[in-house]
């Protein structure tokens, strides 16, 4: 019988497999990279947050106060200290009487309080930039970070109280400023939440040097607020 001519077969790789493990391990290394930045992405937010409200509260207490004050020093330039305080001296130029007109103060007040409120709420928005620097502490990145616009609004009413000062100034003289103290809450809306801030501002209404020694029965504004400026007259 003939022997049949046999010899071992050569196997070849299958370029098929090669390629599947090949996309398997692009396939991990993708999905290392994802939780890299997901990690990254994570410690950058719960780092940079604290920062970012902080931010977010200069801002607002910053173009709140100077709408305030603004909003304060145009409405008095109408009117001067006399209009408010009317002072009467005897014969031999001695103050005898300072009376105050409660009823223009209290208009005026009230004028600016609305105007303010509206002037907050009709504000255009404010960019807040977050510096990698700063969350980082690597200096030369203190130069990038992202940009937020928040807006503002007043949360609630602004509350106002009225306070007086004395002080001398000379031999005889007596330096009088009547200050408005606002008061108010601040809504601060952002695209990652929106939260409040308490906003106060000291503000100087008017001034001015009286001659002569100020008579006792003067009546004193320290913390009167509106309500109680109308009282007065009644």
């Amino acid at each position: 019988m003939d022997k049949i001519y046999s010899r071992k077969r050569i196997k070849i790789p299958m370029m098929k497999q090669r390629k599947t493990k090949k996309k398997s391990k692009i396939k991990h290394f993708l999905m290392f990279l994802c939780i890299i930045f997901i990690i990254s992405v994570g410690s950058f937010m719960s780092a940079s947050y604290p920062i970012f409200i902080a931010s977010c509260k200069t801002a607002a207490t910053s173009k709140a106060t100077h709408i305030m004050n603004d909003e304060v020093e145009e409405r008095m330039n109408d009117y001067t200290y006399s209009d408010f305080i009317k002072i009467e001296k005897d014969e031999t130029g001695k103050v005898t009487l300072m009376q105050a007109n409660t009823v223009l103060l209290n208009q005026v007040i009230s004028k600016i309080t609305n105007q303010i409120q509206t002037r907050i709420d009709q504000s255009p928005t404010t960019m807040v930039y977050i510096n990698y620097g700063s969350v980082s502490g690597i200096t030369i990145l203190k130069n990038f970070g992202p940009k937020f616009d928040i807006e503002l609004e007043t949360a609630g009413s602004i509350k106002t109280q009225v306070q007086s000062e004395f002080a001398n100034v000379g031999i005889n003289q007596t330096l009088h400023k009547i200050y408005l103290e606002l008061t108010t809450s601040i809504g601060i809306l952002t695209p990652i939440g929106s939260f409040s801030e308490p906003i106060a501002s000291k503000v100087l209404l008017t001034e001015a040097v009286i001659v002569g020694e100020v008579p006792e029965t003067f009546y004193n504004f320290e913390g009167m607020n509106q309500d109680d400026v109308l009282n007065v007259l009644e």
